[in-house]
């Protein structure tokens, strides 16, 4: 089984409407769907943003026969370069703390991805409609906002996009000794500030109204803000629901068979 964990409910519904759901469980704010596509089997984990994903995970290996766990949505991208709709893949992850951009991080903060499994998002690409870039992916606690850190984080580790998920779930994925790797679509560009909320979603990885509501009402011109998020976070959508099939399609029938 392939097992696909996405942070928020728009990153997942790139995925749900193209597979056969078969059932889904709530495991504390995590979702979790066991699925089917064209009779390979899968499981589609949505954990709301930075959570701790290792209860769900251990109860996934404990429950079903892992072959791979693929970190999956929206990233922000860090050379100029990768653009809105861009896929990125993950060579390797690095976990970014507050102090990292100033300085070089440490080699004991850099998880590697499946390497066999970069060569097959290698050889799809190479077909594929789409822009893909292959780098290291960095993760961060919170959101970069302003594009001046996102341009310094990534000048001093050489990542090409940040995430808020990804090293959590490959350190996980290296202790139950899973193959893991990042696939992920850019929604903003490294030249731009992310002008939004800091919790414009909540724990379980749906729009927070309540909060949004209140951040326009201190900010009314954020609307403009909100609405080219909006925009770019369907054109990432649209990029996995693109790749993702195709992908799992091509792991299964090289590597799985």
């Amino acid at each position: 089984m392939i097992v696909i964990f996405f942070a928020l409910s728009q990153e997942i519904a790139s995925l749900k409407s193209k597979v056969n759901l078969l059932g889904r469980i709530r495991f504390g704010h995590t979702i979790f769907y066991h699925a089917e596509f064209c009779g390979f089997p899968l499981a589609l984990v949505q954990t709301g943003m930075g959570q701790n994903v290792f209860p769900v995970l251990q109860h996934l290996s404990q429950q079903f026969r892992i072959h791979l766990i693929i970190s999956s949505g929206f990233a922000g991208a860090l050379r100029s370069e990768i653009d809105v709709g861009d896929i990125v893949i993950g060579e390797k992850v690095l976990y970014v703390t507050d102090e990292t951009p100033m300085k070089e991080t440490q080699s004991n903060s850099v998880l590697p991805c499946e390497s066999s499994i970069v060569d097959v998002a290698n050889e799809l690409s190479g077909r594929c409609q789409l822009k893909v870039h292959y780098g290291i992916i960095a993760t961060t606690d919170k959101i970069i906002h302003l594009s001046s850190d996102k341009k310094l984080l990534g000048n001093n580790t050489s990542a090409i996009a940040v995430d808020m998920e990804s090293f959590m779930l490959a350190e996980q994925a290296h202790t139950l000794g899973i193959p893991f790797i990042i696939v992920r679509a850019i929604s903003d560009r490294a030249d731009e500030n992310v002008e939004v909320c800091g919790d414009i979603v909540n724990e379980k990885g749906k729009i927070n109204v309540p909060a949004i509501s209140f951040y326009l009402l201190k900010k009314p011109h954020g609307i403009l803000a909100l609405n080219r998020l909006r925009k770019q976070a369907k054109s990432a959508t649209h990029s996995l629901s693109i790749f993702l099939p195709d992908f799992i399609t091509q792991i299964y029938n090289t590597l799985l068979k």
